[in-house]
């Protein structure tokens, strides 16, 4: 018996693989597909391409002289990890001059070539904002002789963000910052007078350890309650552990803060303050509870009369999965601020999904050394299709203010909720000099009145909601240590567009024209570095 094989003619075979080619799997079918139908012959048929995916270099990523023998392919082949790395190398030794482009200094236009190339092999948003967010603006532009085009890349990237596709966003939120789906998780939603019993009723419940990092303490009458509540805890056998800033809380200069800290360690409870502005400026904004490793609380709120009483503020609850990424947080600075713990491993119980919860993620990031959470809300931005529901503070950056003209101008409805009394002018101020930018694009801006509103909560299309610690201005999104919240639920964003936006909207004064002071445009200049 002769055994018969297929034989594909060279005409085929160019015309129907040739533009397959790019895809292993496109390939393997189409000759799996033409073998099938080919006329039985005795010439065997060619052997399928095989496609080796290219392998990340061999290269040490600390010696400028590897990286700048890079070509831009493999660059592309390099890990997330290695790219960073090899740009904080490039970036740490690149020494431009006024005009280093012309000089002839081939050592230095090699750096600054490689640092080009780096950019321009990142295959998508993604990979070039984990280059772009990762390394400090300012040292990133001081590398290079011509920061403009590495800017113009940035914008390309931002702008290929797809309106609804919020699947892409989660992968994006993923490789750029981090995080990760911590699983399903019950979220309460807790607005101004709720929040204090919800707290205090966690701490009473709380029977291994209690973890707070906190930007602001007031030594007041909610101050000192939650200090006596510590330290009875404490002599109790709970570990107790207490992170304040020491520029927000005013530890220096503040003798009631320092008798307050002083009763904790003196009852058995740790204090320590957290002065990492001392040497980087960059100072600890988080509001972070985690009780047992079990539950958690993070929001706009610190502790203080100001905060429960009188300002109109938000703060959640957490139960579920996403606790252990605050524990994380928490763990994180309290190593860094000098505290030491036994054993990490007893602060993380096994958290399960929370019946009927909603997915989360944790997004934090580290100031001056990253700026997670802004990439994370300019490609959200981007993403926005129908609306946008804003409230913060302070806000003066103007990245975030392009990103909401453009989805105002695409068609989203943009709505910003500022507070008419901004217990800081400079900041109230820096807000208005972009009045009439937003209002040009058809952005809604309204005034809160009557009181202070602290809350850094926003919603997009009814779906999609991120509230924390950060606010929209340029110390938040990249001098501060932030952590927010990100969920992905109609359920949640509908809950919080009804009690809170639905809500503030009535009790605000919307604005329709705005002519900028004197004073408003130069808060606009200076308050991104103050």
């Amino acid at each position: 018996m002769v055994n018969k094989k297929y034989s594909l003619s060279p005409a085929a075979l160019i015309f129907v693989l040739i533009p397959l080619l790019q895809q292993q799997s496109a390939a393997q079918q189409a000759f799996e597909e033409l073998s099938a139908q080919a006329p039985l012959t005795g010439q065997a048929a060619p052997l399928p391409p095989v496609f080796v995916p290219a392998l990340p270099p061999v290269v040490d990523t600390d010696s400028v002289s590897e990286i700048a023998a890079l070509g831009a392919a493999d660059m592309a082949a390099a890990t997330a990890e290695q790219r960073l790395a090899m740009l904080k190398t490039l970036v740490k030794y690149s020494r431009p001059t006024m005009n280093s482009g012309d000089s002839g200094d081939s050592s230095q236009q090699d750096i600054e070539n490689a640092i080009y190339r780096l950019f321009e092999s990142a295959p998508d948003a993604a990979s070039f904002d984990n280059l772009y967010y990762h390394v400090r603006r300012l040292k990133l532009h001081g590398a290079v002789s011509y920061p403009r085009a590495i800017e113009k890349l940035a914008k390309q990237h931002q702008a290929s963000a797809v309106p609804g596709d919020w699947t892409g966003l989660g992968l994006y939120i993923d490789a750029v910052t981090g995080s990760r789906s911590a699983g399903l998780n019950k979220i309460d939603f807790l607005i101004d007078g709720d929040v204090l019993p919800a707290a205090e009723a966690a701490l009473d419940a709380a029977q291994r350890s209690i973890h707070i990092e906190i930007y602001q303490l007031q030594a007041d009458d909610i101050g000192w309650a939650l200090a006596r509540k510590l330290a009875a805890k404490a002599k109790s056998g709970v570990q107790v552990r207490l992170l304040v800033d020491y520029y927000g809380s005013g530890v220096k200069k503040n003798e009631e803060i320092q008798k307050l800290l002083a009763f904790l360690r003196e009852n058995g409870a740790e204090a320590l303050t957290n002065n990492s502005a001392r040497w980087t400026g960059s100072r600890d904004h988080r509001k972070v509870m985690v009780i047992d490793g079990r539950v958690g609380f993070t929001g706009g709120m610190n502790i203080g009369g100001h905060y429960q009483v009188d300002w109109h503020d938000q703060q959640s609850r957490i139960d579920g999965p996403a606790v252990a990424r605050l524990q994380d947080s928490f763990l994180e600075q309290w190593a860094e601020s000098g505290g030491a713990v036994r054993d990490r491993a007893e602060f993380y119980p096994e958290l399960k999904d929370a019946a009927g919860g909603v997915e989360a993620r944790v997004v934090y990031h580290r100031g001056n050394e990253d700026r997670n959470i802004k990439a994370m809300y300019l490609r959200a931005f981007g993403t926005a299709q129908k609306s946008i529901r804003a409230a913060a503070p302070y806000f003066a950056d103007p990245d975030v203010v392009d990103a909401l003209c453009a989805a105002a101008r695409r068609g989203a409805q943009v709505q910003l909720v500022f507070p008419a009394l901004n217990n800081k002018a400079i900041a109230m101020k820096s807000s208005r000099s972009f009045y009439p930018q937003l209002l040009a694009a058809g952005v809604e801006i309204y005034e809160y009145q009557g009181r202070m509103a602290h809350q850094k909560v926003v919603t997009i299309d009814g779906l999609w909601s991120s509230f924390g610690s950060s606010n929209l201005d340029s110390r938040s999104l990249k001098n501060n240590h932030e952590l927010n919240v990100v969920v992905l639920d109609a359920g949640l964003a509908g809950k919080i567009g009804r009690e809170m936006f639905d809500v503030d909207l009535p009790q605000s004064v919307r604005i329709t024209k705005y002519k900028p002071t004197l004073t408003d445009r130069l808060a606009g200049r200076l308050y991104p570095w103050l």
